[in-house]
């Protein structure tokens, strides 16, 4: 599965080395603050390693990167002069974020210092300074950063608050916590379907758009989230864009989502259980209950910090009316044995037996990270799907 993916982000871009001049882009500037030998640096940031799409160093107060890129992609214009001084206290870092295409860009900034460090993970949420200029894309992509701006700081907030009463959950009664997260949630739930809404506005509005391609795929990546219109209207606008490389693999993204949209019937899988022997899921999915799948490892602390309260429901409601079955994707069958013996839960246990049928079971329900709660109605329809086991007590609630 990252092998495939890396492969994708590879298709991006080219080395600096190999560009032509004449086809790709260029990222230039020269402004106060400018340390000549500092490194100038473009990333991408797409893959989880950031990779780097090329790099120079500030010459007489000024640089110029060049490259090609496949497609257009997001990336960070990052500047550093950790390697030319020697105190900490003198180190300057600072970024920027762009959509590149092969265009010529020039970042026109008051001095070096009004541009700060902002973590990819604060980007959302940072305020946008439109200092790149000459490409209609990028000018795109700050009008749409702009837009989002406001309803993701609200998301963030509501999200931040959610996150400190967890922390402090332990000064709460577990009956105070869950009144709280019942009151808070909701405008979680509310600020996040307001940007959703807001992506698809601006797919609809740019039909045509290079930048419309790297939102349609965000919006297609979460599983059982997107209702199956929505699919198909995310997959006509996609069709119809001039892009020969990120394009054919959004659509691949598409026909995996059409299997896991929202009321989407899960996928049967191979699983293994304590004694190893081979079983099918749907041998522990019941036609007459709820059943709650919970994929977790031994070495995920959020895995086991959700375990007692799993549970907390399967207690609650009773095996005759939601059925729990945990799937280890522990790599290691010794780790999971440990852990099973550690938290010694009363429902069905069941594994991964090699890295084949972890990759099989990863790619089925498009697993990126752990827990991930997937609630099957007795239909075989899944009506909840996520990380929060705070948010799955709340579905269970009003359908239990």
């Amino acid at each position: 599965m990252k092998n495939r993916f890396f492969f994708f982000v590879a298709a991006l871009f080219l080395c600096s080395a190999c560009a032509s001049r004449n086809q790709g882009f260029v990222v230039r500037g020269s402004f106060p603050g400018l340390q000549d030998s500092m490194v100038v640096m473009l990333r991408c940031m797409e893959n989880e390693s950031c990779s780097v799409v090329t790099q120079g160093v500030v010459r007489d107060g000024a640089f110029e990167l060049r490259g090609v890129v496949r497609t257009p992609m997001y990336c960070e214009l990052l500047f550093s002069n950790q390697d030319i001084v020697s105190r900490p206290e003198d180190v300057k870092v600072g970024n920027i974020f762009l959509f590149l295409d092969n265009s010529e860009l020039t970042l026109k900034v008051p001095h070096l210092d009004s541009m700060s460090f902002t973590s990819l993970f604060m980007a959302e949420t940072a305020e946008v300074k439109d200092y790149l200029k000459g490409s209609p894309l990028q000018q795109e992509f700050y009008e749409y950063r702009k837009a989002l701006l406001p309803l993701n700081l609200v998301a963030q907030k509501a999200s931040d608050s959610l996150t400190m009463m967890s922390l402090r959950e332990n000064c709460y009664t577990p009956e105070e916590y869950n009144r709280l997260f019942d009151e808070q949630y909701p405008q979680k739930q509310a600020a996040e379907a307001a940007i959703d809404a807001a992506k698809m506005e601006f797919v609809r509005a740019h039909p045509r758009s290079l930048l419309t391609l790297y939102i349609a795929e965000t919006l297609l990546k979460t599983p059982f989230t997107r209702a199956p219109e929505e699919v198909e209207e995310l997959t006509r606008v996609v069709g119809q864009i001039e892009d020969t490389v990120r394009r054919p693999y959004i659509l691949k993204i598409a026909d995996i989502t059409r299997t896991l949209c929202k009321g989407a019937v899960y996928k049967d899988v191979e699983l293994i259980n304590t004694t190893g022997e081979k079983v099918k899921l749907s041998q522990f999915v019941h036609p007459d209950r709820y059943t709650l799948v919970d994929f977790w490892a031994s070495w995920c602390g959020p895995c086991r910090w959700a375990i007692p309260k799993v549970e907390q429901l399967y207690k609650r409601y009773g095996d005759d009316r939601l059925a729990v079955v945990s799937v280890s994707l522990d790599k290691k069958r010794e780790d999971w044995e440990k852990a099973l013996k550690q938290e010694n839960m009363p429902w069905t246990q069941l594994g991964v037996d090699g890295n084949d049928m972890l990759v099989t079971v990863s790619r089925a329900y498009h697993i990126t990270r752990i827990p991930r709660l997937l609630l099957i109605a007795p239909d075989g329809r899944v009506v909840f799907s996520g990380h929060d086991v705070n948010a799955l007590r709340l579905t269970v609630e009003k359908l239990l």
